[in-house]
């Protein structure tokens, strides 16, 4: 343990530390910022009816509940025909209610551009001074619940056109997904997407992070002659199983510090409210696979993010091993993190675990993101215990 508690200290430099949460700093503001801050924002009006039904229904809506909303539907248009009655110019263009509002809207999507121009601001008023967002989320919720209750289990999801084994495995999921109480659930789909863009990214930069800590922990002791030194008895000649366990260790370690500092923004932009909602959602824009809560998926793209960074972290020291110089271990160095981070990370996490435009992205296959990933891990293990057997076989020189 003493030997395991020497290699850490020499891998958690400050300064290479400080480097790193430099670098960070910048990937936040260019790249995960964005998520954490616009998490929803393009759905608040779904995620504003989510909220209110959680209250009232719990994480479903049964059949013996989709009355009411035609209720909440009519005090909606109620409530939109008192806004627009107080806004001016709408009453002069024939605006007065839900109906001849929505006969404006398609006049002038017909109309020419000047026409539309001078008619601009009326359309935006509306838009930004009425629940009409509310209303239309609405009506598409209960046109797809509808849909769904009349035995219609494509209103859950979209089958791929291609290829066809793809599309039967697809097609079969969702009918049996439609069959569970589950189906009539509400998560709103702009959650689900932009949780997955969050870990998207997230993930690269734990992957990331995770090779800018490791890259030079080997090379450094080949410079200062450390190995020969430990060369020298034989017990030294051991220390590197304790030298890649701390570098696996703190590959880890890192990884949970990056959830402190990133997981703690994205969970009070309220999407704990969510946690027991199923997944299968009549709002779901990509479906998914498993019968899930979008808190186990939360904690699945966790796990996937985990074995991604572990990962590298094994690639990593590998490499550093077998490097001379630091100019050798960056030229190695590239490579690796061009296949990972524009490569391997990208094409697991994104839409990881539910129907996506690509079904060949991982052959179709229910769960192929954790095989790989876990495929990825354990190769990355084995290959830190090869070199580490290898080491003890040599003869000394």
């Amino acid at each position: 343990m003493a030997l395991l508690g020497w290699e850490l200290r020499k891998i958690w430099r400050p300064a290479l530390l400080a480097a790193i949460a430099l670098i960070g700093l910048v990937f936040w503001q260019i790249r995960t910022e964005f998520y954490i801050e616009h998490l929803g924002s393009s759905w608040e009006d779904e995620i504003g009816l989510a909220n209110r039904w959680l209250e009232e229904y719990g994480t479903t809506i049964e059949p013996a509940e989709r009355a009411e909303l035609d209720g909440q539907l009519a005090e909606a248009k109620a409530a939109f025909s008192d806004q627009v009655a107080q806004m001016d110019g709408a009453a002069d263009a024939g605006v007065h209610d839900w109906p001849s509002w929505l006969a404006w809207e398609d006049q002038y999507n017909e109309d020419a551009r000047a026409e539309r121009e001078r008619n601009r601001d009326l359309y935006w008023a509306v838009h930004s001074n009425t629940n009409c967002g509310e209303i239309e989320a609405l009506e598409t919720f209960l046109e797809r619940y509808d849909r769904l209750a009349a035995g219609d289990a494509s209103a859950l999801g979209h089958v791929a056109d291609w290829p066809d084994w793809v599309a039967e495995w697809e097609t079969r999921r969702l009918e049996e997904a439609a069959a569970r109480p589950e189906a009539f659930g509400f998560l709103p789909g702009g959650v689900t997407s932009d949780t997955n863009d969050f870990f998207h990214y997230f993930a690269i930069w734990c992957s990331f992070s995770a090779a800018l800590l490791l890259a030079p922990t080997l090379v450094r002791d080949r410079l200062r002659r450390t190995r020969a030194m430990l060369w020298a008895a034989r017990r030294g000649r051991g220390v590197l199983g304790a030298q890649m366990g701390a570098a696996l260790l703190s590959g880890v370690l890192l990884t949970l510090v990056n959830f402190a500092v990133y997981l703690g923004p994205f969970l009070s932009t309220g999407a704990l409210t969510f946690w027991s909602c199923p997944m299968t959602s009549v709002w779901q824009l990509a479906f998914p696979w498993f019968d899930w809560t979008y808190g186990q998926y939360v904690l699945s793209l966790c796990a996937l993010t985990v074995a991604l960074a572990l990962a590298t972290s094994g690639f990593t020291v590998v490499l550093s091993w077998f490097s001379g110089a630091y100019v050798a271990m960056l030229l190695k160095l590239l490579p690796l993190v061009f296949v990972l981070e524009w490569g391997l990370v990208p094409w697991v996490m994104e839409g990881a675990g539910t129907f996506q435009g690509d079904p060949a992205r991982l052959l179709g296959l229910p769960g192929g993101e954790w095989v790989v990933a876990a495929l990825c891990a354990a190769l990355a293990l084995l290959l830190c215990g090869l070199v580490c057997r290898r080491q003890r076989r040599r003869d000394l020189l």
